[in-house]
């Protein structure tokens, strides 16, 4: 895929304290050390240089047929993934077993109950080994250089990376991308991130170092893959891939179509303005979500997609 020029990387101003701006007991964002030792000390090697190990953790709950293609995606990476764990959150129909006749190689973890997305990717990297976790939804296919292209973001020392993700919405035909072209930032991204969720898990990888600090994802969805992004960015800068590394199937079983409602948005909503004052944001930053949340109360119902009601409050200039 080409890339995106230069200029599609930019800053925004600061509204909210960062750990280290503001706050003499901050330590300020994280930054991996960018070189590893080997066993005698004496030699320093880089990411590329070393064996280092993808975990990939895929939640999944009945969807027998379409969870085949994503882990196919995964397997396709080469040998750079090095363990493939699936979570099958509980599904009534045939998911677990259709996944050990076709990748017997696959390691299955079951729920005995639903327990949702979120907690799926957790207890996914509990039962995982690898340094570096990458997320793969049940629906989503990563192209062929996903993994090379994420690692490769991080090896100057990056705890995060996130790349671009091709959305195609199978109900209409249409597709877009998240991030848009002027969203694609490396670096400190907390600030926009309080503005809207310009990442999706499916294109994210994180060490398991800093995803054990912040605590994994939450366990309220939607919303949960959001929060997860805001605690690390609040401690990490992220390293930013400008190509398509994901493509995402947008349909009726979809989370993001299925459970989208203004209810559930403005809960959302309500939990990041929380956020936003613990953080210590501006006043400027914490009435525009409270213009959010009034812009979703008022014609919230009116959206059918998450991508329909982002549209509608950027054309506010809310987003």
């Amino acid at each position: 895929m080409p890339l995106l020029p230069d200029p599609y990387y930019r800053r925004r101003k600061r509204h909210c304290s960062l750990p280290g701006r503001n706050d003499t007991k901050g330590q300020g964002l994280h930054r991996a050390p960018s070189f590893r030792q080997d066993k005698g000390g004496s030699r320093r090697v880089s990411f590329r240089q070393t064996r280092i190990m993808i975990s990939c953790v895929i939640p999944v709950r009945n969807r027998s047929e379409i969870v085949l293609l994503a882990i196919e995606s995964a397997l396709n990476q080469g040998n750079m993934v090095r363990e493939i764990i699936v979570v099958d959150d509980a599904s009534t129909d045939d998911t677990k077993e259709a996944v050990k006749k076709a990748f017997p190689q696959v390691k299955i973890v079951t729920t005995p109950k639903r327990i949702g997305p979120g907690p799926a990717r957790n207890l996914g990297v509990q039962n995982s080994t690898g340094e570096i976790i990458m997320f793969l939804d049940s629906d989503d296919i990563w192209h062929n250089n996903h993994c090379k292209l994420l690692l490769e973001a991080m090896d100057p020392g990056f705890h995060a990376a996130y790349g671009i993700t091709k959305n195609r919405n199978l109900r209409d035909g249409s597709s877009f991308f998240i991030p848009e072209s002027d969203h694609l930032i490396s670096g400190e991204c907390l600030n926009e991130l309080f503005r809207w969720c310009f990442m999706v898990p499916s294109s994210f990888a994180v060490t398991r170092k800093a995803f054990m600090e912040v605590g994994g994802f939450e366990a309220f969805s939607p919303g949960e893959d959001w929060f997860f992004f805001l605690k690390l960015a609040r401690r990490y800068p992220f390293a930013a891939v400008p190509e398509i590394i994901t493509l995402r199937f947008l349909h009726e079983g979809s989370i993001s179509c299925r459970f989208f409602d203004k209810k559930s948005a403005g809960r959302m909503l309500l939990k990041l303005k929380k956020f936003a004052a613990d953080y210590r944001c501006s006043q400027e930053e914490i009435a525009r979500i409270d213009n959010m949340i009034e812009f979703t109360e008022r014609y919230g119902a009116t959206c059918q997609s998450v991508q329909d009601w982002y549209l509608s409050m950027k054309g506010k200039g809310l987003v």
